[in-house]
């Protein structure tokens, strides 16, 4: 009899074991499946590197062309506040989480660099150079994979990006009349990468601390000749890179 009740017990405590884990089971699957979206704020900085060259042609001195080339290189950066829009969707798997997230982001950014510098040869004359370029947003599709700890997830997603560059030229020489402009507006496709970690505040809503790397390797391509009264033959070719840092908070709502 004694075996018998403890048989009993066993298997009732047993089922409400069961029972309780399963409804456990249930409620963290389900903790972060669905469709979110969103709005975050962040502070952005950018970084062009430029790599314009001036090629050795019938006005530019031999021993200048590298002071010129070192000067149309020096990196353009500026900062920014950015805006994003987010929308995605999430699948929970136990502990892990996958999904896709679309970002809109923009952000005023425009910085103008400019300098004045000595000719190597002869010494007393100079040039002037000023490089300007603007970017205003970037649109992001990016796959995700996150780990739940129950109310929190961190996560990290990778994916393309794109955005649209102008990007100004000046070049004067202070001592002849010769100059030389490029401008030049590009729509380019880069990789972005997304770490953040995300915390559930109650009836669906959800709060997020993120950092978004991004990367463009070719914003700028094209040449241009030197102007003034005489045919000349240096050309100047335009090239550059940007990468941007945006580290941002957002407020996000899931459906």
């Amino acid at each position: 009899m004694v075996i018998e009740k403890r048989l009993v017990w066993t298997t009732v405590l047993g089922s409400l074991i069961a029972i309780s884990s399963s409804a456990y089971a249930q409620e963290t699957s389900e903790k972060w499946n669905g469709l979110y979206g969103g709005f975050a704020i962040g502070g952005f900085y950018g970084k062009a590197s430029p790599d314009t060259t001036v090629s050795d042609g019938t006005y530019f001195n031999t021993q200048n062309i590298s002071t010129l080339n070192s000067t149309f290189q020096e990196e353009i950066s500026d900062k920014a506040l950015s805006g994003s829009a987010l929308l995605g969707y999430d699948v929970q798997n136990g502990n892990l989480v996958y999904g896709i997230e679309v970002d809109l982001t923009g952000m005023n950014y425009s910085e103008k660099h400019s300098r004045n510098v000595n000719y190597v040869l002869p010494a007393a004359n100079s040039f002037s150079v000023s490089t300007e370029l603007e970017s205003n947003f970037a649109l992001s599709i990016r796959p995700k994979i996150g780990y739940s700890f129950g109310d929190t997830m961190v996560h990290l997603a990778v994916g393309p990006t794109l955005s649209r560059f102008k990007y100004r030229f000046n070049f004067f020489d202070d001592a002849v009349p010769s100059a030389a402009s490029f401008s030049d507006k590009k729509t380019e496709l880069g990789y972005s990468a997304n770490l953040g970690v995300n915390h559930q505040l109650g009836d669906g809503w959800l709060l997020r601390g993120d950092y978004v790397y991004t990367y463009y390797p070719d914003i700028v391509d094209g040449s241009n000749l030197l102007s003034r009264p005489a045919a000349e033959t240096d050309v100047f070719s335009h090239d550059a890179n940007f990468h941007s840092h945006n580290i941002r908070i957002g407020l996000f709502k899931r459906f």
